[in-house]
């Protein structure tokens, strides 16, 4: 009996031990709260390690950009330096000399040279400059609307509108005398193109309408225009006999006796519609029969100019630089354009030769 009461005895002794032992760990980890974190820096830890792991993704994002941004630059290098080639080989022969803003409303701008240049407008509104467009000065005229213009020289400056009114400058627009008024054949036309081949010889017209003065403005004769002619938005004559007129759709018709009789060349317009607006949308000119230049702008907002030594059997592009009005005026000598816009601002641009 005492054996028996002694082996239960041990074996409740040790069984007490045991649990005693596996109550002290437990209230040990709950007690001992130094080796603990509260809940609030529980939190804070995994923030922490949530950061940590945003920063490794961020690290690797931005070694990825850094080595795209490699690629870029080294892109942008490569775009930098074909652009350097680029540039060097589209580099235009219109070099800008002048960009400038007028306080008169403007619908078309020309330049006679380096120093003397006009414009024309809206009621009638006229400025002049003599110094290529630093101070530009308002006319003293009172006219109908202005959208034909050209300077034949300092003293001989023509420009033509609404109601048929012509008005000619003889001090490089400072004041202006009227010519004779060119009725046009249907109401509601205007006149919007003038070429001065000389003091005596202006050839003025509309959209469908031509006419012609050999005695300086003082009596206008009608001329037939060609066939097939429906919508002129450009004009030029380089001699009494010979003349130039571009029709919307791209066909150049040429006169070689005064108007009598017209051939036709094709325009290749390189996929472009020519703009159609109240102002020339093209401008023409020719030093003789072989040598000649249309810059024309477009329905999408850009400049062309073609080139033909073949007096228009073919046509080269001449590259253009990078422009913001769309209005084109050639001078008579075929060195100068000027480009204008309604917003009052005129460009001048000179023809740089090889």
């Amino acid at each position: 009996m005492r054996v028996k009461r002694f082996v239960l005895f041990v074996l409740l002794v040790l069984f007490i031990s045991i649990i005693y032992s596996a109550c002290s760990k437990e209230d040990g980890e709950v007690v001992d709260n130094s080796n603990r974190l509260s809940n609030e820096d529980s939190l804070q830890d995994d923030s922490k390690s949530l950061i940590e792991d945003e920063n490794e993704e961020i690290n690797i994002k931005e070694d990825d950009d850094m080595l795209k941004g490699n690629e870029n630059e080294k892109d942008i290098d490569k775009e930098e330096d074909v652009t350097d080639v680029t540039e060097v080989e589209i580099v235009s022969p219109w070099v800008l000399l002048s960009e400038s803003s007028v306080d008169t409303k403007t619908d078309y701008a020309g330049f006679l040279n380096e120093e003397v240049g006009i414009t024309v407008g809206y009621a009638g509104e006229i400025s002049y400059t003599d110094d290529g467009g630093n101070f530009w000065t308002k006319s003293d005229n009172v006219s109908a609307c202005r959208y034909g213009l050209d300077l034949y020289d300092e003293s001989f400056i023509v420009t033509s509108g609404n109601s048929g009114v012509n008005l000619l400058s003889n001090d490089k627009g400072k004041s202006w005398t009227k010519l004779t008024d060119f009725p046009l054949k249907l109401g509601g036309e205007y006149n919007k193109f003038i070429s001065a081949v000389d003091k005596d010889n202006i050839f003025i017209g509309s959209r469908i309408s031509l006419g012609r003065s050999d005695d300086g403005g003082v009596t206008w004769k009608e001329i037939e225009i060609p066939d097939g002619c429906d919508s002129i938005v450009g004009m030029f004559f380089m001699t009494p006999e010979i003349g130039y007129l571009l029709n919307l759709d791209g066909t150049l018709y040429i006169t070689n006796d005064s108007c009598k009789t017209w051939l036709t060349q094709t325009i290749d317009l390189q996929g472009e519609k020519i703009a159609y607006t109240k102002m020339p949308s093209a401008a023409i000119n020719f030093q003789d029969v072989d040598h000649g230049m249309i810059v024309f702008a477009t329905m999408s907002f850009k400049v062309f100019c073609i080139r033909t030594e073949d007096g228009g059997n073919t046509w080269d592009k001449i590259d253009m630089p990078k422009v913001y009005c769309f209005t084109p005026y050639i001078s008579r000598d075929g060195r100068f354009l000027t480009l204008s816009s309604g917003i009052k601002k005129v460009c001048l641009y000179k023809f740089e030769t090889e």
